[in-house]
């Protein structure tokens, strides 16, 4: 593990606690309810998405900017074996409803669960968020926070921003290690991306040539993540990634559902003037609506 990688890791320590929250899924013949009960309930739903049904969902959560949104970490988490008095997110309650198939599965339900996660989430929240498709990522992006004065104002999402990577063959790491230098040199935030596997090949070995060209910094990470599974069969389809953020430090887990069995929703995808449509593996494409977002 590089110097600064243990640096990052040791520095967001209470990130890497705070991105292992997974919200509760219970089954009763149809219907489920996902009940969250997190300081990061966006990731927290990835996660459950990710453990239960093998789905990849990626997830952002908005930097806590207001005092009306923190709290101790003894109180967000009384039975942390090592409390500390370090401010964390407030913890956010709130379910989500949906329908399974007879098989348990989402099957092609993916995309209206992610749907109305959002929707509940703005309602709930003084956050909102929207729900970017580009063909097999799902991710939950964060548009409005509170500011200071606890006024909801205009968040401008770390991954929307733009970064230029030079042509050249490297490692997919080091390429990464090249996208958040850039993210971090436009936004004065330290950003650094790990893997949560800490034995074993790390993530993002293979070597090849790579080039981004002012190109939204999701847009290159979701190109490695595909370069990266294109040379790694064992690991292919299997990641997404969490991202936390506080005032100095941005730290962006790459994760993979914990019993290795993961699943892409099989669907494409497409916009035009009339709105999105997916194709969900038939070959039929069929419109659906985009998800709510707070105005």
């Amino acid at each position: 593990m590089s110097k600064v990688r243990f640096l990052l890791l040791v520095a967001l320590l209470p990130h890497g606690l705070l991105a292992q929250e997974i919200a509760s899924i219970k089954v009763t013949g149809n219907d489920a309810v996902m009940t969250v009960d997190s300081t990061r309930p966006m990731i927290a739903i990835a996660n459950a998405l990710a453990k239960k049904y093998g789905v990849l969902i990626s997830a952002e959560e908005p930097t806590s900017i207001s005092a009306l949104d923190m709290e101790d970490m003894d109180r967000a988490f009384p039975n942390a074996p090592h409390k500390k008095n370090y401010p964390v997110p407030r913890r956010r309650q709130f379910e989500v409803h949906f329908q399974v198939g007879s098989n348990g599965q989402l099957g092609g339900d993916v995309y209206r669960v992610l749907q109305e996660a959002v929707r509940i989430a703005n309602e709930q929240m003084p956050f909102a968020y929207r729900l970017d498709v580009d063909e097999e990522f799902f991710t939950f992006v964060p548009t409005k926070t509170r500011d200071a004065t606890g006024s909801i104002v205009d968040a401008t999402p770390l991954l929307d921003r733009k970064v230029t990577i030079p042509a050249g063959k490297r490692s997919i790491r080091d390429s990464v290690e090249l996208m958040t230098k850039s993210l971090s040199e436009q936004t004065g935030l330290h950003v650094g991306l790990t893997d949560n596997a800490m034995t074993g090949i790390p993530w993002g070995t293979p070597i090849g040539p790579f080039e981004a060209k002012d190109e939204p910094a999701r847009k290159v990470l979701e190109r490695l993540i595909r370069l990266d599974q294109q040379n790694d069969d064992h690991d292919a389809g299997c990641h997404y990634w969490t991202m936390s953020c506080d005032n100095t430090w941005c730290l962006i887990f790459l994760e993979k559902p914990l019993d290795s069995q993961c699943q892409k929703p099989g669907w494409r995808t497409r916009a035009d003037s009339a709105g999105w449509e997916v194709d969900d593996g038939s070959g039929q494409w069929r419109a659906m609506e985009k998800a709510v977002e707070k105005r």
